[in-house]
């Protein structure tokens, strides 16, 4: 997002990217744990603003911010308990996965994406021969909100068979065991028992470790 903003200092150029809105997706990139420190800063120039319209000074301003974001998370890390919140959830879809059912973190950016994406493991796994019987998935806008808030809205289906009802049943199985599995790790977990409203998992707070390198 860009935006022209007003300084001040006559003698300093005036920022074109907004502050305030930036400054939240280098900290929502940094705190999700899921990109290298060295990522954050071309993601935020290359992917999330437009790279024409930055100046010199855009570019040391988003190199700066993003070095503070990291070295911020960083030294939290060093708090933090062995087992994290991410990775509670992790052993939930590890324990799904044993039971065939795909479990994936980050897939894609929307509810059709991550379903593209199950569709495309479904398939490389051997389609109906996999014995795959469902999935359970969110997506990066899913994770912005719980790296925000805490809470992690899941998806979930019971698999690819074509019979509606019997499909349609098999996803009632899936959401009772993933809240089953997400109450078994300690998490708080919600939902109605309508298939078309997803779970919502209370982790309390989103903490993940970020990559090694």
């Amino acid at each position: 997002m860009i935006r022209r903003c007003g300084g001040d200092n006559p003698t300093r150029m005036a920022l074109t990217l907004d502050p305030e809105d930036t400054r939240g997706r280098i900290h929502d990139l940094v705190w999700c744990g899921f990109h290298p420190d060295a990522d954050v800063e071309w993601m935020i120039t290359d992917e999330y603003l437009d790279p024409d319209e930055l100046t010199g000074e855009d570019r040391a301003w988003v190199k700066a911010e993003a070095a503070a974001a990291c070295a911020s998370k960083r030294a939290a890390e060093a708090g933090w308990p062995a087992q994290t919140e991410y990775d509670r959830l992790e052993a939930v879809f590890a324990q799904l996965r044993s039971e065939k059912i795909i479990a994936l973190h980050r897939a894609g950016n929307t509810l059709s994406d991550g379903h593209d994406d199950v569709r495309e493991q479904w398939r490389a796994a051997g389609r109906l021969a996999s014995g795959i019987r469902g999935c359970c998935f969110y997506h990066s806008q899913d994770l912005d909100a719980a790296v925000r808030t805490g809470r992690l809205h899941l998806a979930f289906s019971g698999g690819m068979i074509p019979e509606i009802a019997q499909r349609e049943a098999n996803t009632v199985v899936v959401g009772h065991r993933i809240v089953e599995l997400l109450r078994a790790a300690g998490f708080e977990a919600h939902w109605s028992g309508d298939i078309n409203e997803r779970i919502e998992a209370d982790l309390g707070q989103w903490r993940k470790r970020g990559p090694s390198v």
